[in-house]
């Protein structure tokens, strides 16, 4: 399955935090399982990502477009540099490891 289509089914079937504000408070708490981080986040927001994905050992999955193809990908009319995901739905925690560093 690619990972677009397995965002989808995430977004609809599980449940998902989209912005860097709530997904840095989410993973700083450990209630996010993987983080999606699209490939033109700004530096320093990217950073902070991983620095606290790192600390919470929280998945990265990194996303191999811009924030308004990710934000197109979900279903949303405006962009999206990260997203976390809380409970991946009807998407097999397997499928989405293979895709995390």
């Amino acid at each position: 399955m690619a990972l677009d289509t397995m965002l989808k089914f995430v977004v609809r079937t599980g449940k998902v935090v989209i912005g860097a504000r709530k997904t840095i408070k989410m993973v700083k708490l450990g209630k996010v399982k993987y983080v999606v981080i699209a490939t033109n986040t700004p530096e320093e927001v990217k950073q902070d990502i991983e620095y606290y994905a790192k600390l919470s050992k929280v998945k990265l999955i990194r996303f191999p477009g811009s924030n308004k193809e990710l934000g197109t990908t979900i279903g949303k009319p405006f962009g999206v540099a990260i997203m976390g995901i809380q409970d991946p739905g009807q998407v097999p925690y397997e499928a989405l490891d293979r895709l995390a560093e």
